[in-house]
């Protein structure tokens, strides 16, 4: 019988375990390593390809999703609300939501003024001394002024602040929904100022007003914030800060963003501010050429602008809050309306409609055959509500 060599096939069993093994285990790992990489890269094409295809793509028509009947006149408005909308007229108000009117209140009013925070709304007749407070359940209030309205604000939990106007002087009061009245403040031109615009936060324990001011001889703005919760009770006139950097500038709109975001729009010019116990200007940029309209959300503000251009007399800018210009474009017509969807601007009319992205692509862009009384972005991309005066349609771009 042949002898086995064991000292050889010890050579043979190490060589193996050292160099071939050691080999294979090289060559899998790299068969894996490339092919996990091909398997990544491909995840990332195929993301970046839907990205740039949302980003950059157009559509021309829209496929309607659902609908429901409705009984609106060509007056009717509508504003969103929770996942659907709020119809209002001079003769009523209505919560509306997929499945048809969740209640209806009839009032008369020549011209209604509608605000809504969150669950909140409040409606009031400009010039009248009456407001009303709504949220999802129906009616929850009424406030009565102390003189005639002219404008009317409402916090997140009910909290309605009311710019007045009488012969000598202006006030602002602010009351709950319950109409207890938590704060007056009386302004004489001669001594604060006439107030152009106020704006109270989401919370109700701030706000922001406007004033035009005349110091001998010579007509200024200021803008003041005023804190109304208790870090702000040992303020003089719990005011929060003060702000005379526009000089002669107007600054006819001021709003909060948020609790403690703020921003004032001047006839050349805006500022955002940081508000907390005290205001801070956070930033301030310069517009050129006249501004013809502001729209904002909680992260941009925007406006469109006259544009020394014949074939494109108009410009749409776009800003973030840090001041950061994200958008500009020149376009052939002014609309009634213009508002943000997403990274996207909406404009529209009672029979035009457009929408260009932030990168100055037409997204869309239709004439309705019918008269269109609201348009209502849904996800901030391709879905809408579209509100006419017998039906309204949840939409979808194609």
């Amino acid at each position: 019988m042949a002898r086995i060599n064991s000292g050889k096939v010890r050579k043979l069993k190490k060589s193996f375990s050292e160099v071939q093994i050691l080999d294979f285990v090289k060559e899998h790992l790299n068969r894996r390593t490339v092919k996990i990489g091909i398997c990544i890269i491909v995840v990332m094409i195929a993301i970046l390809s839907i990205y740039l295809y949302k980003r950059y793509t157009g559509y021309d028509d829209y496929k309607v999703l659902n609908y429901i009947k409705v009984d609106s006149s060509s007056s009717s408005k509508y504003l969103p609300y929770q996942d659907f909308v709020i119809k209002y007229s001079g003769d009523g108000i209505s919560y509306i939501d997929e499945d048809g009117t969740v209640w209806d209140e009839s009032y008369q009013m020549k011209t209604p003024i509608v605000d809504i925070c969150e669950e909140y709304i409040a409606v009031a007749d400009k010039n009248s001394n009456d407001i009303f407070v709504y949220n999802e359940d129906g009616k929850q209030g009424k406030i009565t002024t102390s003189f005639p309205i002219i404008k009317v604000e409402v916090a997140n939990q009910g909290v309605v602040a009311a710019l007045l106007e009488d012969k000598n002087a202006n006030h602002i009061e602010v009351f709950d929904k319950e109409g207890n009245k938590l704060v007056s403040h009386k302004t004489l031109l001669d001594e604060n100022g006439y107030p152009l615009d106020f704006s109270i936060s989401d919370d109700g324990e701030k706000m922001m007003v406007s004033y035009i001011t005349i110091h001998n001889g010579a007509m200024g703005n200021r803008v003041v914030f005023y804190n109304f919760s208790s870090s702000g009770k040992n303020s003089a006139d719990k005011i929060a800060g003060e702000h005379t950097q526009y000089k002669e500038t107007m600054v006819p709109v001021v709003k909060f963003l948020s609790d403690n975001q703020a921003i004032a729009v001047g006839e050349n010019l805006f500022s955002v501010y940081q508000v907390g116990k005290r205001s801070e200007l956070d930033e301030e940029v310069k517009i050129k050429d006249e501004i013809q309209k502001v729209f904002y959300s909680d992260k941009y503000i925007g406006f469109i602008l006259e544009n020394h251009n014949s074939k494109n007399p108009y410009r749409i800018e776009v800003y973030d809050l840090s001041g950061k210009r994200r958008m500009k474009t020149e376009i052939k017509m002014e609309y009634d309306n213009v508002d943000f969807s997403g990274d996207n601007v909406l404009m529209y009319d009672d029979m035009n409609c457009q929408i260009i992205s932030f990168d100055g692509v037409e997204k869309f862009k239709t004439i309705f055959k019918g008269e269109m009384n609201g348009i209502i972005p849904i996800d901030g991309s391709r879905t809408f509500l579209f509100m006419t005066r017998s039906k309204i349609q949840k939409v979808k771009l194609k």
